[in-house]
C-alpha cells in the first residue's frame, strides 16, 4: 500500500485549517474545544491522533479489544491515541503500540504512513495520523502487558477480518474504515 495522499482530502483538510481559524470558540477544556463559525458548531480535540494498522506476516492484523465504560462494552480496534505534548506523531504511535499491545518498536523507519481518513466531518472533524508497521511473529510473542484499557490483544487472519466486520464484531467508524480499505486494497 503506498503512501500518496488524495488531493481531495488534502484540499479538506487545508479549507478545514483556514475555517477553524476563522471561528470562534464558545467552550474550552484541556482536552477540546467547541467552535463556531457562522451558524455551524463542531468539536475540536486539541491533542493530534494517531492509529496503527500492525500486521504480522503478510495476511495477520493485531487488534486491541478496548474497555468503552461510555458505551458499556469491550470494542475491537487497532491501537490508537493522542499524541503527547513533545512527540512527533511517529513516537506517538510507537508509544501507543507499545502501551496498548505490549509490543515495542524503537525504529520510526518501519512506521508506514497511510491515507488519513476525514472522521465524523461535520460535528467532529479530525485527520488522525494513520501509520502501517509490520511486526514479527517474535515481536508478537514476546510482548509485554498491555494498558488497563485494554482487555484483550489478538491476531487475526484477513478472512477473520472480514467476518468481524459481517458479524459486526469490529464496529468503531474509525478502525472499521482503516480496514475495510487495507482489506478491499488487497483484492487488487
Amino acid at each position: 500500500m503506498s503512501y500518496q495522499q488524495d488531493e481531495n482530502v488534502l484540499s479538506c483538510h487545508q479549507h478545514f485549517t483556514k475555517w477553524k481559524k476563522q471561528s470562534n470558540v464558545s467552550y474550552s477544556t484541556n482536552w477540546f474545544k467547541i467552535k463556531s463559525n457562522k451558524d455551524f458548531h463542531f468539536l475540536e480535540y486539541l491533542t493530534p491522533q494517531v492509529v496503527l494498522l500492525p500486521r504480522l506476516q503478510k495476511n495477520m492484523i493485531i487488534l486491541v479489544k478496548v474497555k468503552r465504560p461510555v458505551i458499556g462494552t469491550s470494542t475491537w480496534e487497532l491501537p490508537a491515541g493522542g499524541i503527547e505534548s513533545g512527540e512527533t506523531a511517529q513516537e506517538g504511535a510507537l508509544r501507543e503500540l507499545e502501551e496498548e499491545t505490549g509490543i515495542s518498536i524503537q525504529n520510526k523507519e518501519r512506521l508506514k504512513p497511510m491515507n488519513t481518513l476525514i472522521v465524523s466531518p461535520t460535528r467532529m472533524p479530525m485527520f488522525p495520523n494513520l501509520f502501517s508497521i509490520k511486526i514479527t511473529k517474535q515481536e508478537y510473542e514476546l510482548r509485554k502487558s498491555h494498558d488497563d484499557e485494554i482487555e484483550e490483544v489478538g491476531l487475526f487472519s484477513l478472512d477473520e477480518i472480514r467476518e468481524m466486520i459481517l458479524d459486526e464484531k469490529i464496529f468503531v467508524s474509525l478502525p472499521l474504515a482503516i480496514l475495510s480499505r487495507f482489506l478491499l486494497s488487497q483484492e487488487k
